[in-house]
């Protein structure tokens, strides 16, 4: 070898040497080897994407409201360090999959989309009715303050939120009824609100299976959306699920199934698990209607558990339940009588599976979700008289306890639920009509749900009824009640050293 040939390795021993010196005198002392188990940091930016108003509905209103850390409607009429600003989306034809019907918006289908200028709001605490930007999807960016504990909702007239703005995202499902069974339409809605091309696959299941249609991947320009009809799609159907996956950026997805007199909006449901935990049936939910979807290869075994204000009540006694892989099940619940109940699905597979309640029109959806983290708020609820508004709380495993909070337009706070919180023994669901604002706006007000110390996990469905009778009248809406987070926890951090050193030439 010669002496170049040995001056390269003695110099890489070298920087090794000395890296290990610096390693060594700067190492973390016994009581710091670790970083902390993780640090909480406020929310300071959030995107959200609002779909177009549904078939025949109009135009789409927006109701939200941002709840910073400091407490509900401390802020209000304050000036702000942050804005939410809802900007038009455009609808544009889709790019890809084999719907003629892409390109057309949901409240006037074919029509040119159209497009004002943004709208911004400055004050947190407050909550606010926005009139969409245009007839096509609305872009939400929040920051500062107005990002703490962020919620918005597409709404009617009234105020009633009728689905959740979403989150950009790249996996997502959605589970309702059929064609053939009282959705004569299903529209899907796909918004890249991006700087950046994004691209979605859409697979659509019903009760015979997978099918076919949107068999290519659909494309979605930077700042415009796309709807496509999957109503030919699903002819004859008794249940339909429809998984969106985006391969290329993010999309957000809304669906909706309905008949030309109106419909109703699918949450988006969680994703597949063995344990599935869907609040928010009603008192009407004698003749609801369970949809369950395996994505897998093998066929699902379930067990169907009902918690009532009485308790636990088995709805599928003795056998377990099955339902056909690569399909959606429909499934008729057994009654329930007068009661309100949750709904919990243990499977030896993963599913997905939402529930169609009894009320106006087709009726509403409830699906799969999350219990509330830190606090659970919805932006939209009317305060017309003739209407009520309350919570369904369910509490699966562990007794759990909340306050309930009302926050009308001008930021003022009540409490109607008194000074004490609202419990839910384990293994129950109870439910709690909400009174309007008492002081403040009488128009559309929020409602909190804040899990207290120590309470077992808690799932809730905000219903709105008309008529006599509370929250047994006929059901007009249901919405899964979301976390509006202020923080997010980051994860622990450890110390680590890392030299890159040129590769040695031979």
């Amino acid at each position: 070898m010669t002496r170049r040939g040995l001056a390269l390795p003695g110099a890489v021993l070298l920087a090794l040497a000395i890296v290990f010196v610096i390693a060594w005198g700067t190492r973390p002392g016994a009581s710091q080897a670790a970083g902390p188990a993780g640090q909480d940091t406020a929310v300071t930016s959030i995107t959200r994407s609002c779909p177009p108003s549904a078939p025949g509905s109009g135009t789409a209103r927006i109701s939200m409201v941002a709840l910073p850390a400091q407490g509900a409607g401390a802020n209000a009429g304050t000036a702000s360090t942050g804005s939410a600003t809802f900007s038009a989306v455009v609808t544009a034809p889709a790019t890809g999959g084999t719907s003629s019907a892409a390109g057309k918006t949901g409240g006037a289908a074919g029509a040119k989309t159209k497009a004002s200028a943004p709208v911004t709001e400055t004050t947190p605490g407050a909550v606010a009715t926005v009139t969409a930007p245009g007839n096509g999807g609305t872009a939400v960016a929040a920051t500062g303050k107005m990002a703490e504990g962020f919620e918005a909702e597409q709404s009617d007239a009234s105020g009633t939120g009728l689905v959740n703005c979403t989150h950009p995202g790249s996996d997502m499902w959605f589970v309702g009824t059929g064609q053939a069974d009282g959705a004569s339409q299903v529209w899907l809605y796909l918004m890249n609100t991006g700087n950046l091309t994004a691209s979605a696959d859409v697979t659509i299941i019903t009760d015979t299976g997978l099918q076919s249609g949107l068999s290519s991947a659909i494309t979605i320009a930077p700042s415009q959306s796309v709807a496509e009809n999957i109503t030919k799609y699903v002819t004859g159907s008794q249940a339909v699920a429809l998984h969106v996956q985006a391969n290329t950026g993010q999309v957000a997805a809304s669906a909706w199934e309905g008949t030309g007199s109106g419909g109703a909006w699918l949450p988006q449901a969680n994703a597949p698990s063995t344990s599935v935990v869907i609040p928010g049936l009603t008192v009407a939910s004698s003749a609801a209607k369970l949809f369950v979807m395996v994505p897998g290869a093998t066929d699902a075994q379930l067990k169907v558990v009902a918690y009532t204000p009485a308790g636990a009540v088995n709805q599928f006694p003795g056998s377990p339940v099955d339902a056909s892989a690569g399909a959606a099940t429909p499934l008729a619940l057994n009654s329930l009588g007068a009661s309100a109940a949750g709904l919990k699905l243990t499977s030896n597979q993963p599913i997905v599976a939402g529930v169609l309640v009894p009320g106006t029109g087709i009726g509403s959806f409830t699906t799969g979700v999350a219990p509330i983290t830190e606090q659970g708020v919805v932006a939209g609820n009317p305060a017309a008289r003739g209407i009520t508004v309350g919570l369904l709380l369910t509490a699966p495993s562990v007794a759990a306890r909340a306050s309930i909070s009302v926050i009308a337009a001008d930021g003022t706070v009540t409490t109607p639920a008194g000074d004490q919180s609202v419990a839910v023994a384990a293994g129950h669901t109870r439910a709690v009509a909400v009174s309007r604002p008492t002081e403040g706006s009488r128009g559309p007000f929020a409602i909190v749900v804040t899990p207290q110390r120590g309470s077992g996990p808690l799932y809730a469905v905000r219903v709105v009824t008309s008529g006599t009778g509370g929250l047994s009248a006929p059901l007009t809406s249901l919405l899964p009640v979301s976390s509006a987070m202020t923080s997010i926890t980051l994860p622990p951090a450890q110390d680590s050293y890392t030299a890159v050193l040129p590769a040695a030439n031979s």
